[in-house]
């Protein structure tokens, strides 16, 4: 039986944020202010919460599916699961082993973070805690219940295998899509691999190897299945084994019917694709002074929108040559060539300010979304703050707002958009005093249009939080 953790009340807050602009960064452009609400989840999130590449939120009708990790002793952590029901009541459960026990896994920042799924019969599916290592897959036995995830792992293909960076979409249809990196590193490389799970038939299979090239290493970003069942695909590249900052940001859509991939501009590539294939794939290519072997410059983690089938634009974050700092871009297809702008400037907004790695994209009618974080160093540690970008299509303004309060420590999110284009974040903070925090909020597409300030104001504001 679903046990109740909580209801909405509860650590609700309803953000009534100034809005701001982004000067000097984009055109001129008119902020828009957003009813935000941000409620707080009772739980307690693990400080091993948080990473650039995870997928722990599904939204499905007027249900909100969050997995996160909670303490399970020294150095390790448990994956639970939480279901949020239209009337905002929250229940929760824990992925089991076969012995009845809550499975737990040693904490791995970046690495060991969990990524769900729900398939068309209403089945959740978790991936949890997988670097360099064998299958941890969970289901539910019972569908929409998460307190029902049982371990499956044996059902997954290409056992023995080396699983990293496990990312998930859901087709129209109903099938499940999977991004991972695989390691045969007996060659020298590590593999970019995508699997589907037929939910007619209720099996998984490998798809395709999307990415592989000797002496590199693959990094799965995102991936998304649009309205006609195509795939799009992003991730990075670095030399091969790994290392924390990559290089050559990559897009592609695979097309399940004829078994082929395409480019941006809708032209056929060769699989698996390369960092040397033509055509224009790489939506971030090197800079001066950039090679696989540098550690800057850099992209470090990238987010895409995509909307009728039509990649909107990709968001990620990336520092230059002799910078530590990363700045928030943009990159988009004109039809011709990508073009790439600054949404954060960190250099330009003083000293201490970073980005975190956390970003994520939507799009719904007529307005594109990037979320980020900002970071500012107060005394040893730091404060953050969700900030979202917003751009009307066809302009080259673009707006922004803080969304939810400054916290303690870096700030980790992604967003889905659900009912009539409003926008519901998992925002984890798993630094905050006395236990890491989860929070759910809904950024609708609706609300009132003023003036604002600067991108500088939120930074401000961020500095003199208490």
């Amino acid at each position: 039986m679903a046990a109740s953790i909580g209801r909405k009340a509860l650590g609700i807050a309803t953000a009534g944020v100034a809005a701001v602009m982004v000067a000097a960064l984009a055109p001129a452009a008119s902020a828009a202010v957003h009813p935000t609400t941000v409620e707080t989840v009772p739980v307690t999130v693990d400080g091993s919460n948080q990473s650039g590449w995870w997928n722990p939120l599904a939204v499905v009708g007027d249900t909100t599916y969050f997995a996160y990790n909670v303490p399970a002793g020294t150095n390790r952590h448990q994956v639970h699961l939480a279901a949020r029901s239209a009337d905002g009541e929250w229940t929760s459960g824990c992925l089991r082993l076969a012995t009845g026990a809550c499975a737990d896994y040693l904490n791995d920042n970046g690495h060991n973070q969990p990524s769900i799924a729900v398939d068309g019969a209403g089945d959740i599916h978790v991936f949890a805690s997988m670097h360099h290592e064998d299958w941890n897959y969970f289901r539910s036995t019972v569908p929409g219940d998460v307190t029902s995830l049982v371990e499956v792992s044996e059902e997954m293909p290409d056992q023995g295998s080396t699983i990293s960076y496990p990312v998930t979409s859901v087709g129209p249809d109903g099938d499940v899509w999977l991004m991972v990196r695989t390691g045969p590193d007996a060659l020298a490389r590590r593999d970019g691999v995508l699997y589907r799970y037929d939910l007619d038939a209720g099996t998984w299979a490998r798809e395709t190897v999307f990415a592989s090239a000797t002496n590199y290493s693959v990094y799965p970003d995102d991936l998304t299945v649009d309205e006609s069942g195509q795939v799009h695909l992003l991730w990075e590249w670095h030399s091969w084994a790994a290392g924390a900052f990559r290089h050559l940001g990559s897009y592609a859509v695979w097309n399940p019917e004829s078994k082929t991939f395409s480019d941006v501009a809708g032209d056929a590539l060769p699989t698996p694709i390369r960092p040397t294939t033509p055509g224009p794939v790489v939506f971030q290519p090197f800079t001066d002074g950039e090679s696989m072997a540098e550690a800057t410059p850099a992209v470090q983690t990238a987010k895409m929108a995509v909307q009728d089938g039509v990649l909107q634009g990709v968001t990620y974050r990336y520092a230059s040559g002799g910078s530590s700092l990363f700045d928030l871009k943009w990159a988009t297809w004109d039809g011709s060539a990508w073009n790439r702008e600054t949404l954060i400037d960190s250099a330009s907004l003083g000293t201490g300010v970073d980005t975190v790695a956390a970003m994520d994209a939507t799009a719904f009618g007529s307005k594109n979304r990037a979320y980020g974080v900002i970071s500012v160093k107060v005394g040893t540690g730091l404060r953050s703050q969700v900030v979202l970008f917003e751009q009307a299509k066809g302009r080259t303004g673009w707006a922004v707002e803080a969304i939810g309060d400054p916290m303690i420590g870096q700030q980790r999110l992604r967003a889905a958009t659900g009912r009539a284009g409003t926008d519901v974040l998992y925002l984890s903070a798993p630094a905050t005093p006395g236990g890491g925090t989860l929070r759910y909020a809904e950024v609708p597409r609706s609300g009132e249009k003023r003036a604002g300030g600067s991108l500088a104001d939120i930074v401000t504001a961020l500095r003199d939080a208490q």
